[in-house]
Order: structure tokens, then sequence, then C-alpha cells
């Protein structure tokens, strides 16, 4: 069984939340006590930043896992074109 709070976990369940947020770049920095994330616009500028201790990145992971449960193949199709169309880019050899 993998970890509860691996990177990979931790790392999506964010992405999640600056997803939501449109930024276009970001920092991450790891704390003794959690995370300090930063996202940034397309100029560059800071637009959020975050931090997150402990039991608020538990709350976010289990949050994340339990939305991931409910996502279908169509939403994840759409959130991928979405992806590549804010980053001017395209799926080669597939189409969608």
């Amino acid at each position: 069984m993998p970890a509860k709070f691996s990177y990979a976990n931790i790392l999506h369940a964010v992405g999640q939340v600056l997803d939501q947020v449109g930024v276009k770049s970001i920092a991450i920095h790891e704390e003794e006590d959690g995370l300090f994330v930063e996202g940034f616009n397309s100029e560059g500028q800071l637009q959020v930043q975050m931090r997150y201790d402990i039991p608020s990145l538990y709350e976010l992971v289990n949050r994340a896992e339990n939305q991931a449960d409910e996502v279908s193949v169509t939403e994840s199709t759409g959130m991928l074109r979405r992806f590549l169309s804010d980053h001017n880019r395209e799926l080669v050899g597939a189409s969608l």
C-alpha cells in the first residue's frame, strides 16, 4: 500500500488549488512544519501565497482523494485539453 502522504499526493492536492486560482508558475518551499507555496501570474507577479501546516496538508490531501474518486474520464479529458491550451501545447499522436 502506498504511503498516504507521498510527495505525489501532496503535490497533486496543492496543484489542484493552484489550478483553481489560475496561476501560471509556482514556487514551493518545504518548511519544518509544512509547505509555503507561491503562485505567479503570466507576468511573473505574485498572485497568491499559501502556507500549509501538517494538519491542513492532511485535510487537503484527503479532500483531493475524495474528489479524485468523483472525476470521470470526460472531465479528465477536458482538464487535459484546458492545460494543453493554456500552455500552448498539443497532444501528439492522439485525438481528443
